[in-house]
């Protein structure tokens, strides 16, 4: 039974003794209250959130004599969260002013901590010429989960305290504000004050720290323009194809879309599957997929600072695929990427998936010369062999993972008819009109922009859409 159910009961059994006459029974009574007396105050103090409680865990930061509920599993006082955000708010200035032994100092000695300690230093070091123009960590909240407390103080001996944060950085130039990225970190009390100790504690309630390309080995640097480039030793030489091809389609995005984007592009390149899917955030099957684009957050007015609309724009290249672009491929890559960077800030995800990648696609395609076999070899094949698609790609066909170069192709050639129609410009106006309607309903937004743009329905546009694919591709 806990402490306050047995108030309760004790409140109860006064306010329903009836004989206050009798002098043994007033001499009970008075026993009564004394022990009903000294029980409270016994609440009081041994109670998780009374100030003195919180004092003392902050100050000793273990089982203190002083403080008999305050275990090394008990939820976190103020005081304590306080040290740790003073701790966290250090690390970061030990960073941003390469402070590797202030840094170092952080950071748990205990066996128990040393993945994390040794992550944590390699992290340092290979952030050690990464432009960064912010680094901080902000409080969301306490974990006060018992299941997630009880294990970290078993497994360090120490007090606890794990705090969900966010990361909040920013590259140079490229990010006009921080963008941000949760965490869960993991301190333990010492003698000598609190120590960073874990982050991956809340792993199996769905609390799962996000990992950036330091922590995946050392990081080199590139810059130009328009770019930063980062990448690890064994893509060195990467680093500047990937550099000199995103300056060479900074100027045709633009002069598709028009300047009104953050044209300063981050482009990371893995080392591995599992570093692609850290950075995304995406731990779906990519054997198929060159490249994406990530943005962490957008603004909700986009049109009050366009250079701000979109944080956190990441082109990310998949390794496993680099070898198999030639340099056709590589171009189209990036300058597909980088429409969806340059779109971002308008594309509502409810728009129709062939309209994102297919107008992506044209993009990616201008200045390159090919025909349209040429350019859609897969959907070709299955054109000259009587196999029409019977309908324009739904998200569905997307999600699937099934016939993806066909259904970029056929995206792509969608968006190619629609600007044969009504001009590239009519194209960009037919993808801002789809965007804005979208975000009030998506069931019309495509129909209302054929009917407003193309004078068509999507049944007749189907139509004109799959004789345009024949006649091109047959």
């Amino acid at each position: 039974m806990n402490r306050t159910a047995l108030r309760r009961r004790a409140q109860h059994g006064l306010a329903r003794t009836p004989l206050v006459g009798n002098p043994v029974v007033l001499r009970w009574l008075a026993l009564v209250l004394v022990l009903v007396l000294a029980a409270v105050i016994g609440w009081l103090a041994w109670r998780p959130d009374h100030p003195g409680s919180h004092r003392a865990a902050g100050t000793t930061g273990s089982a203190s004599a002083d403080v008999p509920g305050a275990g090394p599993a008990a939820p976190p006082g103020q005081d304590e969260i306080a040290a740790v955000m003073q701790l966290l708010g250090r690390h970061a200035r030990e960073l941003t002013g390469r402070d590797e032994a202030g840094w170092d100092g952080d950071l748990d000695v205990a066996a128990a901590a040393d993945g994390y300690r040794n992550q944590e230093r390699a992290a340092f070091t290979a952030l050690a010429g990464v432009p960064l123009s912010v680094w901080r960590y902000v409080l969301l909240a306490p974990v006060t989960d018992p299941t997630v407390l009880q294990p970290a103080a078993s497994r360090l001996a120490g007090r606890v305290v794990v705090l969900h944060v966010q990361l909040q950085y920013g590259f140079q130039r490229v990010d006009p504000l921080p963008t941000a990225k949760d965490e869960w970190l993991t301190a333990v009390h010492r003698p000598a004050g609190w120590r960073l100790a874990a982050d991956t504690d809340t792993e199996a309630g769905g609390g799962a720290s996000w990992h950036g390309p330091w922590d995946f080995g050392r990081l080199l640097v590139s810059t130009g323009p328009h770019t930063l480039v980062l990448a690890h030793p064994a893509h060195r030489a990467d680093l500047a194809i990937f550099g000199q091809l995103v300056e060479r389609s900074v100027p045709v995005v633009t002069s598709v879309w028009g300047s009104g984007w953050n044209d300063q592009v981050c482009v990371l390149v893995p080392d591995s599957t599992a570093e692609f899917q850290a950075v995304t955030g995406d731990g779906a099957d990519s054997h198929d997929i060159a490249a994406v684009a990530v943005a962490d957050s957008r603004s909700p007015d986009p049109a009050a600072n366009p250079k701000q609309a979109v944080l956190g724009a990441r082109i990310v290249l998949n390794p496993v695929n680099l070898s198999r672009l030639d340099a056709a491929g590589r171009r189209l890559v990036i300058q597909h990427e980088l429409t969806h960077v340059a779109t971002r800030a308008v594309t509502d995800d409810q728009m129709p998936d062939w309209l994102i990648e297919g107008f992506a696609d044209y993009v990616g395609n201008l200045g390159s010369g090919r025909t349209a076999p040429d350019a859609a070899p897969e959907l070709t094949s299955d054109v000259r062999a009587g196999r029409l698609p019977a309908a324009l790609p739904s998200a569905a066909d997307f999600d699937s993972g099934n016939r993806l170069p066909q259904l970029y192709e056929e995206a792509w050639l969608a968006c190619r008819l629609i600007a044969e129609r009504i001009g590239q410009r009519g194209l960009v106006r037919f993808y801002t009109t789809v965007a804005r309607a979208t975000d009030q309903n998506p069931a019309t937004a495509l129909a209302s922009a054929l009917r407003a743009l193309l004078r068509t329905s999507l049944p007749a546009f189907t139509a004109d859409w799959r004789e345009y694919l024949r006649i091109q591709l047959g």
